[in-house]
């Protein structure tokens, strides 16, 4: 528990992590809102629920793709069953992985910690949220087929993403949790849009 949201920032920033955020909106120094953007950058797989009495909030919290938007008069009602669900999810996420090898190594990466897969020359780049990468000697169409389709999207010839890595699509392509910027073909845009909303609003993101 903490009384004040720059002190869980500060944990974050030192390297603490946690699989679930519960957070109010209206709160001094940080609003929940902005904090969950902050924390995305190092954490971006946490699951976040706001238990807030600001019910005029709930679609600007659309932004940051909380898992729910608890009112505090239902708390009581609504709270076990959400904590509930979004401990499911985050088991059934830490069970996903991808396997890379190469003739050096062999190695066993978390789908939720991939964020985003290009190719150059002969080889496929394994991006992933601790800012490294793996590259394995693959097409990106192979390494597409090896990845569960409902959790990653073509945003162009040359790149993959991890759909639970993304935070927002604008008219200069996509950001992701981390910052990182991708540009999105134009004849994917559409697509890319309507898979991220069913994406959202399924077991996997917004309930």
């Amino acid at each position: 528990m903490f009384h004040n949201s720059s002190s869980l920032f500060y944990e974050v920033e030192e390297g603490r992590y946690y699989d679930i955020l519960l957070l109010d909106i209206e709160m001094p120094d940080i609003n929940g809102i902005e904090l969950t953007n902050k924390v995305k950058k190092y954490l971006p797989d946490a699951i976040t629920i706001f238990v807030t009495s600001y019910e005029q909030y709930v679609y600007k919290s659309f932004e940051v793709q909380p898992y729910r938007f608890i009112p505090k008069r239902n708390a009581g009602n609504m709270l076990p069953a959400a904590v509930e669900d979004a401990l499911g999810l985050a088991l059934k996420r830490e069970g996903k992985f991808y396997i890379a090898e190469n003739q050096k190594m062999l190695e066993k990466i978390p789908l939720k910690s991939i964020t985003y897969i290009w190719h150059r020359e002969k080889y496929a780049y394994i991006e992933k949220s601790n800012r490294e990468h793996t590259k394995v000697r693959k097409t990106l169409r192979q390494v597409y087929k090896e990845l569960p389709e409902e959790d990653f999207a073509w945003v162009d010839r040359g790149c993959i993403v991890n759909l639970a890595q993304i935070l927002r699509i604008t008219g200069e392509g996509i950001i992701l949790a981390d910052g990182t910027q991708l540009g999105v073909g134009r004849e994917r845009i559409a697509e890319l849009k309507d898979r991220l909303r069913k994406y959202w609003v399924s077991g996997e993101g917004l309930q």
